[in-house]
């Protein structure tokens, strides 16, 4: 009875700072005073403040948890950046933080959209769906989970895995209004602000039992951390191949893109590059074709792309054509 009562503080295990780095390349880059870099810097330093926004949070919490902040894995042919990971002894919580400028409507369609006002003029775009990127991430943790498992034991194990996995979009900009009374009850239930965090957490595991000790998380963490990498999202904001004039609008939109190759990649049996490959991508976000005569003039899509993948494509696109 007294070990069941016993607590633990919160352990931060891992503290990545891969922004930081980012932020700081880009500083020491020779055209840091260009237009297009100010802007990056800028969405970095955005993004930093919101981060500590939620670890603050999470460290204050006095939730017995492990906390991986900023970790980049990969296994097999996937990657991901996972902002923070989450353990306690009953869940495993994977959080993508988001330190958005304007407020956010989910529709009833589960589509985000950011309404901004500049000088009196008020704009709605829509934004790449931050619990795609969640969810790709949670199926990354699978496979890594699962790979100690014979079939068997993952047949039994499969539905365990998914109810132990929760993803979680949270607001860090107090300021940003929160508009979701339309939006679908499974994705309404798991965006969030910053300051429910910690109550979130706690109202999720007061409704599971206890799965795993202190040791259980420790050792998974250090498991996890054998398919730890370097980040390579530098690469890709400054990458020569892509234009100078990239918008945050096109670093979502290249999440996206790379979420629909995923996807349809799994579904094939395929390798990514198949489906198409990183240059077919700048190209792509570069040119944002509307038609699928423009997109056939994309290098890397022929007819039979176009009409195997342009539907799905080109309403990814229209979503963050200027």
């Amino acid at each position: 009875m007294l070990l069941s009562l016993k607590k633990w503080e919160p352990v931060l295990f891992l503290d990545n700072h891969t922004l930081e780095k980012q932020l700081e390349e880009l500083k020491n880059k020779e055209n840091s005073q260009s237009e297009e870099i100010k802007k990056q810097i800028k969405f970095f330093e955005y993004g930093i403040m919101g981060k500590k926004r939620v670890l603050y949070e999470l460290v204050n919490s006095h939730i017995g948890m492990y906390i991986l902040h900023d970790i980049n894995i990969k296994f097999g042919d996937l990657e991901a950046q996972i902002d923070f990971l989450i353990m306690t002894e009953k869940s495993f919580f994977v959080i993508e933080c988001k330190n958005l400028y304007g407020n956010i409507t989910i529709d009833s369609k589960g589509n985000f959209l950011r309404e901004t006002e500049i000088n009196g003029k008020k704009t709605k775009t829509g934004i790449y769906n931050p619990l795609t990127q969640c969810e790709r991430h949670i199926g990354l943790l699978k496979n890594i989970t699962y790979e100690k498992y014979g079939a068997f034991q993952k047949l039994i194990f499969g539905n365990k895995l998914d109810q132990l996995f929760t993803p979680i979009v949270v607001l860090a900009n107090d300021k940003t209004i929160l508009n979701d009374y339309y939006a679908p009850k499974n994705i309404k239930e798991k965006v969030i602000r910053a300051d429910q965090l910690v109550n979130y957490i706690k109202e999720k595991d007061n409704l599971k039992k206890t799965l795993y000790s202190k040791k259980d998380i420790q050792n998974y963490c250090e498991n996890l951390l054998k398919y730890q990498i370097e980040s390579k999202y530098m690469e890709v904001s400054i990458n020569k191949d892509c234009k100078e004039n990239n918008s945050k609008n096109d670093f979502e939109l290249r999440e996206e893109l790379k979420s629909y190759r995923l996807k349809k990649c799994k579904e094939e049996n395929n390798r990514p590059y198949f489906i198409f490959n990183d240059k077919t991508l700048n190209d792509l976000i570069e040119k944002k074709p509307l038609t699928d005569e423009e997109l056939i003039k994309i290098e890397g899509f022929g007819q039979y792309k176009t009409e195997k993948y342009g539907e799905d494509i080109l309403n990814i696109i229209k979503n963050f054509r200027k």
